[in-house]
């Protein structure tokens, strides 16, 4: 009975966490200022800037669209998809792979959104390769690069449903390899690894659920949080699949061990694996997150393994997605991340390595360990909830993940994608988005998520990959974010103030050849009195970083001592390599091969004056967001942003913002100036094209000027086609240009895009009425009142002297009529003050 009352007490309070941290629906004319404030006010003064920015427009991937039609609510469509980086060609820079989830189930291949290939040009930007790479249309999920056959060529696998495909890389193209074969099953996570240290690759894949299509089982719904859900998006419905472990044999051809060697993993819903030496033994480790099931650790005993979960404390009954390995601590060894489903919390499993009594290596024969339970190596604590990283996350759903040093201050930052897997109430169903975690390490203190501070990254998205790379080779890592059914964003870094080095590995292959990229090599560079470590290594969530290596050096202009521990070789030891290079170090040689970066100056460390400078700006910059949210201060509020856009032109929170307050006080012509500066600042931001459009709206005194505000408002649709703001302000556009078939078209889109856009359903419902429509009209403005719920109360119409005052940017050009709307479902008093605005207008 205890046990029932516990899991009832859980079961609500799960419901209760995710009904009241859903994402809130957009509502066009709300105001959205502040509310990251909140999350940032206690940064401390150490915190950097977080700039990110989106240059995916500019860098030509914004070509990729990850899902085309609409999704039939089955798990193969909504778990994928992820990216690769990988020098393909040998030019000394990251290309990119593109996993696509393709489309709905059952669609022919052609139908299918397409996996691709995208060559870095180096100047920034990317181009599709097509001669080079076969077309390939599937349901895709994971994508690894491993140089397999050790010619110095990186190879690819590719995975997904029913799909299982790799292609071998003859001097540059990629041509299909039948040597693993095509073989049907949900294949999610694929990590290369050399586990028997024979210096060729092996390839270990995880298979999720034996998933039954039945167009029966669609109309079958369970409640998960309040929320229904189809029976075939519920991976509990569907037995768990086995992995497989492909042993590289080292003549081109594999063979598949993974039951013979007891890690086919049976009992698991696998969606990622990762090998990595966890006890420093020089055997490759695999760790494998599972969904609804144990995540699993398999310890390398010497080419055979010993399955330690729940010795080591990592088992974690969740639902596991995305994992990521790095030293967050500098104490010496590496810690695992894991990233789970809503209302559960994320993971950081600290490593007690560097505090325990190391086992001796025969204290176990192979008898006794088939005898008795092993003992642990190696045993890991989850301290999420103690650093930042545990209850931040309930309300989220996590996915790819990793630790890179954004601000090179030599302490691994983290970096998490989330997205839901439930659907809203679209017809037809959509997943519904989540924002992205950037979590700033605080020398090993505390995370804290710098997201809510990043337009891009607080823009809420339908996330699964992730994976960095320093694609524009300036010396900082920048980050590939993939989302469900809207391609990818790009993030160049551009918040690195410290000093770096990155480091590219030349390992033996099996033949003598020093022409390896390094897997499962460890370094650890000796930084004045840091140690601060590195691994060549399988992470994320379907997805690949980049195998150069980076390290943040803070203040330091040089690496005292590098220390590279070859895997089945012997370590090398390098001293007084300078910052600001990139160094080659092929295995068995004395000297390193470095280079200064050839495309950015060296960082250097930030000024005293500088971060009094940084500092003093974010005083002034949430002194002005405290006035807007908690004291309603916009004057105040005014003149703190000024101090702030004084100290940092181009912060386009500050400019926003402060064209914000300027329109509820009636200057629209300087806050047109700022939302101008914005763009120019930053061509891709939606809500600088969309605010500057509404305002042009607002103020517009000609068609011509109508029709410019029209241009902006369509850059805005065209930068985030899913944003239903500007595409209510060009329905009320066209009404007001006397289109209403045009305005109907647009606000229908608003309102399947965002149910709850009351303006829609409002101006909806004129347009009906106007064309003599009463009880569609009628039916419409039920629609309105409904969206508004049930704890709605009417505030009075804002008369029309009041409009400028009582405007803010984000208003739309006829909000404040349904804003001021009664209730009233009578079709002519309900529209009357409407009507007589836009006669006036057709009339002007």
């Amino acid at each position: 009975m205890t046990l029932i009352v516990a899991t009832a007490i859980g079961t609500v309070a799960a419901v209760a966490i995710y009904r009241s941290s859903r994402p809130d629906r957009y509502r066009p004319g709300e105001e959205h200022a502040a509310i990251t404030e909140a999350l940032a006010r206690d940064l401390p003064p150490g915190a950097p800037e977080p700039r990110l920015d989106d240059v995916t427009a500019a860098s030509g991937l914004d070509a990729f669209r990850s899902f085309t039609g609409h999704r039939t609510s089955q798990l193969p469509e909504d778990m994928g998809s992820g990216a690769a980086w990988g020098d393909f060609d040998n030019d000394g820079d990251d290309d990119v792979l593109l996993v696509s989830p393709g489309g709905a189930l059952g669609s022919a291949p052609a139908g299918l959104a397409a996996t691709e290939l995208y060559e870095n040009l180096g100047d920034g930007t990317f181009a599709r390769v097509t001669q080079r790479f076969p077309e390939t249309r599937i349901l895709g999920m994971g994508a690894a690069w491993g140089d397999q056959d050790g010619d110095g060529w990186l190879d690819l696998i590719v995975t997904g449903y029913n799909a299982l495909l790799l292609f071998h890389n003859d001097g540059g193209r990629l041509v299909r390899d039948l040597a693993i074969p095509d073989t049907p099953g949900y294949w999610a996570g694929a990590s290369w690894g050399d586990f028997d240290n024979d210096r060729d690759l092996d390839l270990y894949v995880c298979g999720y659920v034996e998933y039954q299509e039945s167009d029966a089982d669609r109309a079958r719904v369970s409640q998960q949080y309040g929320k229904g859900v189809p029976y075939t998006l519920n991976p509990s419905s569907y037995r768990p699949a086995r992995n497989l472990l492909f042993r590289n044999e080292g003549d081109g051809s594999f063979t598949e061990v993974a039951e013979t060697l007891g890690v086919d993993n049976p009992e698991g819903r696998s969606l990622g694996a990762l090998w990595h030496d966890l006890d420093d033994d020089g055997r490759l480790d695999l760790y494998i997150a599972n969904d609804i099931s144990d995540n699993v650790l398999y310890h390398n005993v010497g080419g055979s393994f010993e399955e330690i979960s729940h010795a080591a404390w990592v088992a974690d009954y969740r639902g596991a997605m995305g994992l990521a390995v790095g030293d967050w601590n500098r104490d010496g060894d590496d810690d695992l991340f894991v990233s789970h489903w809503i209302a559960q919390e994320n993971a950081l499993y600290d490593s007690l390595l560097a505090n325990q009594t190391p086992r001796p290596p025969d204290a176990a024969t192979s008898e006794d360990r088939k005898s008795s339970p092993p003992d642990a190596p190696v045993k890991f604590v989850d301290v999420a909830d103690q650093r930042g990283l545990g209850q931040i996350a309930l309300r989220q759903i996590g996915w790819g993940a990793e630790f890179t040093d954004l601000d090179a201050d030599g302490w691994l930052d983290l970096v998490v994608a989330n997205g839901s897997t439930f659907e809203t109430e679209d017809e037809p169903p959509r997943l519904e988005p989540m924002r992205a975690f950037l979590f700033w390490n605080g020398e090993g203190e505390h995370f804290h998520d710098l997201a809510p501070l990043n337009e891009t990254l607080q823009e809420p998205r339908v996330g699964r990959g992730l994976a960095v790379a320093d694609y524009d080779g300036d010396g900082d890592e920048d980050v590939l974010l993939v989302t469900h059914d809207d391609g990818v964003r790009l993030l160049r870094n551009e918040m690195q103030s410290g000093n770096w080095i990155k480091i590219r590995l030349r390992s033996l292959t099996a033949d003598g050849s020093p022409v390896g990229f390094g897997d499962g090599a460890r370094l650890i560079a000796t930084v004045g009195s840091a140690r601060l470590r590195r691994t060549v290594s399988s992470t994320s969530y379907l997805s690949q970083s980049s195998r150069t290596v980076h390290f943040g050096l803070g203040d330091a202009g040089r690496v005292d001592r590098l220390e590279v521990r070859w895997l089945a070789g012997e370590a090398s030891v390098f001293e007084n390599l300078d910052a600001g290079t990139t160094c080659v170090i092929t295995e068995g040689n004395t000297e390193p091969e470095c280079e200064a970066s050839r495309r950015a100056p060296e960082p250097v460390p930030a000024s005293a004056d500088e971060r009094a400078r940084t500092i003093e700006f974010w005083k002034h910059q949430r002194a002005a967001m405290n006035a807007i949210k908690i004291e309603g201060d916009r004057e105040a509020a005014i003149g703190h942003f000024r101090k702030a856009l004084a100290l940092n032109p181009v912060h386009e929170d500050s400019l926003y913002y402060l064209s914000n307050c300027l329109v509820s006080q009636g200057d629209v012509a300087e806050a047109a100036e700022l939302l101008e500066e914005l763009i120019r600042v930053n061509p891709s931001s939606h809500r600088g094209y969309k605010s500057l459009g509404i305002v042009r709206a607002a103020a517009a005194r000609s068609r011509a000027d109508m029709d410019e505000a029209a241009k902006l408002l369509e850059k805005a649709l065209a930068v985030n086609p899913e944003e239903t703001g500007a595409l209510l302000a060009l329905g009320e556009i066209a009404l007001m240009l006397g289109d209403p078939e045009t305005a109907e078209a647009r606000l229908e889109l608003a309102n399947r895009t965002n149910p709850q856009a009351v303006g829609g359903y409002f101006l909806r419902g004129y347009v009906a009425w106007k064309e003599g429509d009463d009880g569609r009209a009628r039916e419409l403005l039920g629609r309105a009142r409904e969206a508004l719920g049930p704890e709605w109360t009417p505030e009075g119409m804002t008369s029309e002297g009041d409009v400028r005052s009582a405007m803010h940017v984000d208003a739309t050009p006829l909000s404040r009529f349904w804003e001021g709307w009664d209730g009233e479902t009578e079709p002519e008093a309900a529209f009357a003050e409407l009507d007589l605005e836009l006669r006036r207008s057709a009339n002007s």
